[in-house]
C-alpha cells in the first residue's frame, strides 16, 4: 500500500529527466529554463492537492474500517468538489498572470524564454483538473486497502502514460506537443481512475 507513495516520488524525476532531454534537442537551454519555471510551479500545485488527499486519508481509512460506504462516498464528493472549486481558481490565476509569473523567474528579460515560459503555463497547467483528480483518487484507493487500482494510476502516471506521451506529442507538435503530454496523461489516468472507482465504490 506504500507503494504508490514511492512510486510518484521517485517517476516525477524520471519525467522531469525525460522532458529536459526532449525540449533540450527542440529549445535548447532557453527551453529548458522556460521549464524550470513551470516544473516549479508544477511542484507547488501539486502540493495543494496532496493536501487535500492526505486531508482525507484518515477519514477515509476510519470509515473503511466502519464498512459504511456511504460515509466514504460523502468525504471523497467533498474532496473532489473542494478539488474542482481549487482548480478553477489556479488555473484562472496561472492563465491570466502567467506573463509576471514567468517574468518572476526570468530575471535576465530574455525574450524566447518569457514567450515559451509564459505559452508553456497555460498549456500545461490545463491538466490542473486531472491532476488534482488522481491524486485524490490515488489516495482514495490507499485509504480503502485497493493496492491495485492504486498501484495502477500511479505508475499509469507517473511512467507508463507520460514519458511514451511525451515522445509522441513531440515529435507531432513540437515544444507545444511536449507541453500537452502532461494534460494528455492526466486526462487518461483520470478517465481510468474514475472506472477504477466505480468498479471499487459499487461493488
Amino acid at each position: 500500500l506504500g507503494l504508490p507513495s514511492l512510486i510518484a516520488e521517485v517517476s516525477s524525476g524520471i519525467v522531469i529527466i525525460v522532458f529536459n532531454i526532449i525540449i533540450l534537442n527542440l529549445k535548447g537551454n532557453v527551453g529548458v529554463a522556460a521549464y524550470g519555471v513551470v516544473a516549479n510551479l508544477s511542484l507547488v500545485v501539486a502540493a495543494i492537492y496532496t493536501g487535500m488527499a492526505q486531508g482525507i486519508q484518515p477519514l477515509v481509512s476510519k470509515a473503511y474500517g466502519r464498512n459504511d460506504k456511504e460515509y466514504i462516498k460523502r468525504i471523497f464528493r467533498y474532496a473532489t468538489v473542494t478539488m474542482a472549486a481549487a482548480s478553477c481558481a489556479i488555473y484562472a490565476i496561472i492563465f491570466f498572470f502567467a506573463d509576471p509569473i514567468a517574468k518572476i523567474f526570468n530575471s535576465a528579460n530574455d525574450k524566447q524564454l518569457q514567450e515559451i515560459a509564459t505559452l508553456g503555463l497555460k498549456l500545461y497547467f490545463t491538466a490542473v483538473l486531472f491532476l488534482g483528480y488522481n491524486i485524490i483518487i490515488s489516495a482514495f484507493f490507499t485509504s480503502t486497502a485497493r493496492a491495485l487500482p492504486a498501484q495502477i494510476t500511479s505508475l499509469s502516471r507517473g511512467l507508463l502514460v507520460i514519458v511514451p506521451m511525451a515522445f509522441l506529442l513531440s515529435s507531432l507538435a513540437g515544444l507545444t506537443g511536449v507541453w500537452l503530454a502532461f494534460p494528455a496523461t492526466e486526462l487518461l489516468v483520470a478517465i481510468l481512475g474514475a472506472v477504477l472507482y466505480s468498479r471499487v465504490i459499487y461493488r
